[in-house]
C-alpha cells in the first residue's frame, strides 16, 4: 500500500488540502513550532506537493504533540491530525519510538501505569484507580504528596502548555480509595524462608512488603521509637501528615510483617547474628544525620544541624528557636528547615545556598512555597563563618560563590572576593546527609565514599545473601527511588530464596480503549493544568496543617482528562502499520 493510499483510504480525505491556504496559522499556533525543525504547514505542503513519502522519512511528525490546536485555529477545517498520524504510519522502521511505555511511566522510577490511573479517574473511578499504583508502590498517599513526579517532567503534555498534575491524582486516588489496600493484597503460602530488614523507610517497609507476599517470614528491625525512617523523621508533617504515614506504614506491616523498634544494628544486634538467624538480609538504614562541615564559629550554641533540626521537631523536643535564623543549604532539606523554622518560632528566615536560583537542588515547587511564606533567597553566597559575641550568635559573613562545579560538572565551588554579613541569632547547616555505617566494621561489608556498593541489577553486597538499597546504597534520593529499590531487593531476594523473583500483578481492569479515534474536543489543546487546592499562606504558620489539599471529583476529573493519551496515539499506528 503506497503512501498517498494510506493517507487516502485509512486517514482522511486527501482533497481536503485543496483548501489549504499556506495561511500559517497552524504554524503559529502549535506549542511544538521549531522544535527539532518541526513545522505542520510545511508537512502539510508536503502531502499537498505529493511528497508524503519524503516526509515520513524525516521524522518530524513525531515532535507533534497531537494536541489538535492547530485544527482548532485552521480557517478552512482541515484535519491536520489525519495527516500527522498516516505519516507516523509511514513511519521507517527505525524512527519508530522504542517498544514500552509511554514517556511519564517510562520516567517513574517504580514503573506506575501512569495513563492507566489517569484514564480511571477522568471516568470517575478512583479506587481502581489507586488499585493501578497499588500493582507497584504499597504508599499511594504517601507518594501522592512528596514524590518528586520526574513523570510530570517527561509529560507532553507540558510542551502544549502545563504537564498533567500526576502526583496530585495520585493523591486524590488515594484519599478516595476506601480498602481498596486490603482488598487487593494477599499473602502466598509460607515458604519457611526468614528475611530480616533493617531500617523502615521507604526502602525497607517495600522490600519487606513484597517478600512477605510473597510468603517468606519478614522482620524488620528499626532504630527509632516508630517505622517510616526519613518519611516520619525528616519530611514535616505540613507536607506529610502523621495520619496518612501511619495509615499505610500501618496497612503493609498489617499483611503479617513483624517490626522490632528500639533495635539499632551495631548495637542491639550485628550482621554476623543477623546472617546466622536469618536466610536473607536487607539493609536500608538510609542517611539519618547531617553532613558536617568545617566552619569557624560553628562549635558552640545556636549552631544546629538540619536532619537532627527536622527529627527534633518531629519528636516534640523543644528547638528553642531565636527571632532570626540563617539556613545554609539548597536541597530540599534546607527548605524544609526553612519552612520548618517558620513554624517554630522564627520571624525571620534566609537561605544561603552556593548554587545559583536556577542551580539550586531543591525542587522548584519547593522554593517557590518557601518564597511564599516569606523565607528570603540568597543564592550564589557560601558561609565564610559564623560571627559571635562571646556564646552569642550575631550573624554570618557569607562569600559569594561564582560556581559551583568544575568544567568536568564535579563539585568544587570557587569564591569570590564580595563577601556580606547577614544578621542572625541562629544558623541551621543543611548541606548534604550522611549515613551511620559504624555497624560495617568488623564484618565482610565494604564501603566506598560512604555508601554501601552493591550490584546495579540486584542490589546484593559484597557478601552473599546480604542485600542493601534506598539512600544507603546510591546516595540522598527521593522516596520513589527507594521505594523502586526495595522493589528490585525484593525481586533478587526472593530469587535467591528459591523463588521466581516475580513480583508483577494485576490489580484492576484497565478503562475500556477500543473506541479511541484521537479526535480532540475544541479547546482541548487550551485547557490549563488544574491548580491544587492549598491551605492560604495567612494560615500555614499557625501550626503543622497539610499545605497542598486534595482535588474535589470535578476538578480530578478536569485534571485527568488533560492527557494527550500518548500510549493510545502508539496503539493507533501500530494498528494502522498491521493492517499494511
Amino acid at each position: 500500500m503506497d503512501a498517498n493510499t494510506v493517507l487516502a483510504e485509512q486517514f482522511g480525505n486527501v482533497e481536503m488540502l485543496q483548501a489549504c491556504e499556506q495561511c500559517g496559522c497552524c504554524a503559529s499556533a502549535c506549542p511544538v513550532t521549531g522544535k527539532d525543525d518541526f513545522n505542520v504547514r510545511r508537512l502539510v505542503r508536503y502531502i499537498e506537493m505529493d511528497m508524503a513519502r519524503e516526509a515520513a522519512d524525516s521524522g518530524r511528525q513525531w515532535t507533534c504533540t497531537t494536541c489538535g490546536r492547530c485544527e482548532t485555529v485552521c480557517p478552512n477545517g482541515i484535519a491536520v491530525l489525519d495527516i500527522i498520524r498516516p505519516l507516523r504510519v509511514l513511519s521507517p522502521e527505525e524512527l519508530l519510538p522504542p517498544e514500552g511505555p509511554p514517556p511519564c511511566a517510562s520516567a517513574c522510577p517504580a514503573g506506575i501505569d501512569v495513563p492507566g490511573y489517569l484514564r480511571l479517574i477522568a471516568r470517575g473511578k478512583p479506587e481502581e484507580a489507586c488499585a493501578v499504583v497499588l500493582e507497584k508502590v504499597p504508599f499511594p498517599g504517601i507518594l501522592g504528596r512528596i514524590c518528586m513526579h520526574p513523570c510530570e517532567t517527561a509529560c507532553r503534555r507540558g510542551e502544549v502548555n502545563q504537564p498533567i498534575a500526576v502526583c496530585s491524582l495520585k493523591r486524590y486516588a488515594a484519599d478516595k480509595a476506601g480498602d481498596v489496600f486490603q482488598r487487593n493484597t494477599k499473602v502466598a503460602e509460607s515458604t519457611g524462608k526468614k528475611v530480616a530488614v533493617v531500617g523502615s523507610g521507604p526502602a525497607g517497609l517495600t522490600a519487606a512488603f513484597y517478600l512477605r507476599k510473597k510468603g517468606h517470614d519478614v522482620t524488620v528491625f528499626e532504630a527509632r521509637p516508630k517505622p517510616g525512617g526519613m518519611m516520619r523523621y525528616g519530611i514535616p508533617s505540613y507536607r506529610l501528615p502523621e495520619e496518612i504515614l501511619d495509615r499505610e506504614i500501618d496497612q503493609v506491616l498489617g499483611i503479617g510483617i513483624e517490626l522490632e523498634t528500639g533495635r539499632k544494628i551495631g548495637r542491639d544486634m550485628d550482621l554476623d547474628s543477623l546472617r546466622k538467624d536469618f536466610d536473607a538480609v536487607f539493609l536500608g538504614t538510609g542517611l539519618q544525620e547531617s553532613r558536617k562541615i568545617d566552619l569557624e564559629g560553628a562549635e558552640g550554641e545556636d549552631v544546629l544541624w538540619g536532619v537532627e533540626f527536622l527529627s527534633d521537631v518531629t519528636e516534640g523536643r523543644d528547638v528553642g528557636l531565636k527571632d532570626r535564623v540563617l539556613v545554609v543549604g539548597g536541597g530540599n532539606v534546607a527548605v524544609d528547615v526553612a519552612l520548618t523554622a517558620l513554624r517554630t518560632g522564627a520571624q525571620e528566615v534566609v537561605m544561603a545556598c552556593l548554587e545559583k536560583r536556577e542551580e539550586m537542588p531543591a525542587n522548584d515547587w519547593e522554593i517557590e512555597q518557601a518564597v511564599e511564606e516569606g523565607v528570603r533567597l540568597m543564592p550564589a553566597w557560601g558561609p565564610g563563618r559564623i560571627l559571635r559575641e562571646g556564646d552569642r550568635v550575631t550573624g554570618v559573613e557569607l562569600v559569594q560563590c561564582t560556581s559551583v562545579f568544575d568544567d568536568q560538572g564535579g563539585f568544587c565551588p570557587a569564591f569570590g572576593d564580595l563577601k556580606e554579613t547577614v544578621d542572625a541569632d541562629q544558623v541551621i547547616l543543611a548541606v548534604g546527609q550522611s549515613a551511620d555505617l559504624s555497624f560495617v566494621e568488623g564484618s565482610d561489608l565494604k564501603l566506598e565514599r560512604g555508601l554501601l556498593p552493591v550490584d546495579e541489577e540486584t542490589l546484593e553486597t559484597g557478601v552473599s545473601g546480604v542485600y542493601a538499597g534506598g539512600d544507603v546504597g546510591r546516595g540522598p534520593g527521593a522516596v520513589i527511588d527507594a521505594v523502586a529499590a526495595g522493589r528490585k531487593a525484593a525481586c533478587a531476594i526472593d530469587r535467591f530464596l528459591g523463588g521466581t523473583g516475580d513480583i508483577d500483578e494485576t490489580l484492576a481492569e484497565r478503562a475500556d480503549t477500543s473506541g479511541y479515534d484521537g479526535k480532540r474536543e475544541r479547546g482541548f489543546a487550551d485547557e490549563p493544568r488544574v491548580v491544587t487546592p492549598a491551605l492560604p499562606v495567612a494560615e500555614r504558620h499557625q501550626g503543622f496543617d497539610e499545605v497542598d489539599l486534595c482535588f474535589s471529583d470535578e476538578q480530578a476529573v478536569q485534571e485527568a482528562s488533560r492527557c494527550l493519551q500518548c500510549d493510545l496515539e502508539l496503539c493507533l499506528i501500530q494498528e494502522a502499520r498491521g493492517k499494511q
